[in-house]
C-alpha cells in the first residue's frame, strides 16, 4: 500500500505545479493576472502583463485598487467592479467565466491601451484569473476606416453620409432638449465657369480654400459638410436665436468673398446661403432640408452673394 504524501512533500508538489503554471503563463502572448478570491490580493502577473502595461505586481495590491487606479473611464470602472466584486468571498464551487468586455487601461508610461478583458473564477483554487488582449492598433485602424467613410477626401470636411447622420442626431437632440437648430445650405456662385476657365486642378484648390474659409466662419460646435461639387452645408446645433444663424451665414459670406490668389492672379468668389430653422420652419430633416434648399434658390434669384430664409 502506498504511503500518503507528507505535508512537506505536498507543499513541494504544490510549489512545483505553481512554478510550471507560472512558466506557461509567462510564455503566453496575452496579459494574465490572478488574484485570491478571499482577499482580492493580486498574486501573480505574467511577463506580457508587465510588458503591456509597465506595472509590477506590487504596485496595485488588490483587484479593486487596480481597477480604480488604471481604468480612466468611470463607466468602465463601475462595470468592472460590478463584474468582479460579487465573486470575491464566493461560496460557489463551480468555475465561472467572466464575459469579454472592452476596457481602456492607463499604462505606467501614460499611454492608454484598449484591451479585451476576459476572465475565470476558479473557486476550487481560490483564484480569480484575468486575461487582457491588446486591441489598440485594431481599434485605431477601425476608427481610421470609419473616419474615412465619413470624410470628403478633397476638402477633409464631413461628407454626405456624415451630414445625413449628423442632421438626424442634431434634430433628435433638439427635440429632446426642446431647443432649436439651424441648417444652412451653401452653393458657390458661378463656380462652373471659373472651374472651366482655370482647369479642374485649380478648381479643386478653390474648393479646398473655400472649405477652410467656411470653417473660419462657423462656431466650434457647428458641423461643416461638403455634399458634392460646390455644394456645402452647415448644421448649427443649440441655436439660441434665429439671428445667431444669420450671423454665421454673414461671416461665411464675408470669409469666402475675400480675394483669392491662384497662380499669381487674384480672383473673387461669392457664395449664396439658404437658412432653415427647426422647429419654426420644419419639423423633420427632410422638410428642413427642402426649406433651406428653397431659401438657397431665393438667395440666388435675389442677386447671389447673400443669404435668404
Amino acid at each position: 500500500m502506498s504511503k500518503m504524501p507528507t505535508p512537506l512533500l505536498t507543499k513541494q508538489l504544490d510549489d512545483r505545479v505553481q512554478e510550471r503554471l507560472e512558466a506557461v503563463l509567462n510564455g503566453m502572448p496575452v496579459a494574465v493576472s490572478w488574484a485570491g478570491l478571499k482577499d482580492q490580493k493580486l498574486m501573480f502577473v505574467n511577463r506580457k502583463f508587465r510588458e503591456m502595461f509597465g506595472y509590477e505586481l506590487s504596485e496595485h495590491p488588490t483587484v479593486t485598487q487596480w481597477i480604480q487606479q488604471v481604468y480612466p473611464d468611470p463607466q468602465q470602472v463601475k462595470r468592472a467592479l460590478d463584474m468582479w466584486a460579487p465573486h470575491f468571498e464566493t461560496t460557489a464551487i463551480v468555475p465561472f467565466e467572466i464575459p469579454q468586455v472592452e476596457v481602456d487601461v492607463l499604462c505606467k508610461d501614460g499611454d492608454v491601451k484598449t484591451t479585451l478583458l476576459s476572465g475565470m473564477i476558479l473557486p476550487s483554487e481560490g483564484w480569480a484569473l484575468a486575461i487582457y488582449s491588446d486591441i489598440t492598433d485594431r481599434k485605431k485602424a477601425e476608427q481610421q476606416i470609419q473616419q474615412q467613410a465619413l470624410e470628403d477626401p478633397l476638402t477633409g470636411l464631413h461628407n454626405r453620409r456624415a451630414f445625413d447622420e449628423s442632421l438626424d442626431s442634431s434634430l433628435s437632440q433638439a427635440r429632446q432638449n426642446q431647443s432649436s437648430m439651424a441648417l444652412l445650405m451653401l452653393d458657390l456662385d458661378e463656380f462652373k465657369a471659373l472651374n472651366d476657365a482655370l482647369g479642374h486642378d485649380q478648381g479643386d484648390r478653390i474648393l479646398q480654400i473655400v472649405s477652410e474659409r467656411i470653417r473660419h466662419g462657423v462656431r466650434d460646435e457647428d458641423l461643416v459638410c461638403r455634399l458634392g461639387g460646390d455644394e456645402f452645408s452647415v448644421i448649427i446645433p443649440n441655436l439660441d436665436t434665429e439671428q445667431a444663424a444669420e450671423e454665421v451665414a454673414e461671416r461665411i459670406i464675408a470669409e469666402v468673398r475675400k480675394p483669392m490668389t491662384l497662380e499669381g492672379r487674384s480672383h473673387l468668389l461669392n457664395l449664396s446661403i439658404g437658412i432653415g430653422i427647426f422647429p419654426n420652419d420644419a419639423a423633420d430633416g427632410e422638410n428642413l432640408y427642402r426649406f433651406a434648399d428653397h431659401a438657397l434658390y431665393r438667395a440666388k434669384q435675389n442677386g447671389r452673394g447673400r443669404w435668404s430664409r
